[in-house]
């Protein structure tokens, strides 16, 4: 279970995540959007100075990770072929489901990501109406929401693990 990937999965996704939530942030302070009198709309995006500098520092770190990440998928379906990590199934990668024991672990933490997400999207839906958030940082705490998730995630079965 040391180098099972399944388990550091959350972690990668959390960082791709932030990475998302980087751009999220950069095209939202580089973009504005005029409106038009005939009802249309167009996005100005502005790239310079610092932000294009910006830019191009994330787009190193998003090939960084996507090699890091692939990398890490190919060595771990080398090292464990009866438990795979494929790219192409809906199934998150992180369910750890080898025996009953793990099933149970692994509904444990589903359980509290339903659980947090019970209560956390309602309190956001409050907050979002209530204060005028524009909308790159409503799309930051969606992003944060989800990390969120990942992170209960990781911390039950990490200390599951940790525990065996």
């Amino acid at each position: 279970m040391k180098n099972d990937m399944r388990i550091t999965y959350p972690l990668w996704q959390m960082a791709g995540i932030f990475i998302i939530m980087g751009f999220v942030l950069l095209v939202g302070y580089a973009a504005t959007v005029n409106t038009f009198s005939d009802g249309g709309f167009g996005f100005e995006f502005s790239i310079s100075g610092n932000s294009g500098i910006l830019l191009n520092v994330m787009l190193v770190i998003v090939v960084l990770y996507l090699i890091l990440f692939f990398y890490n998928i190919k060595k771990h379906n080398e090292r464990m072929p009866k438990h795979k990590i494929s790219m192409t199934t809906y199934k998150p990668q992180e369910y750890l489901e080898d025996d009953e024991l793990f099933q149970d672990v692994t509904k444990q933490a589903t359980k509290k990501v339903y659980t947090y997400f019970a209560w956390a999207l309602p309190i956001m839906a409050g907050v979002y109406l209530m204060l005028p958030i524009g909308k790159v940082w409503m799309t930051v705490g969606v992003l944060l929401l989800a990390a969120g998730q990942y992170w209960i995630y990781y911390r039950t079965i990490k200390k599951f693990i940790s525990s065996v």
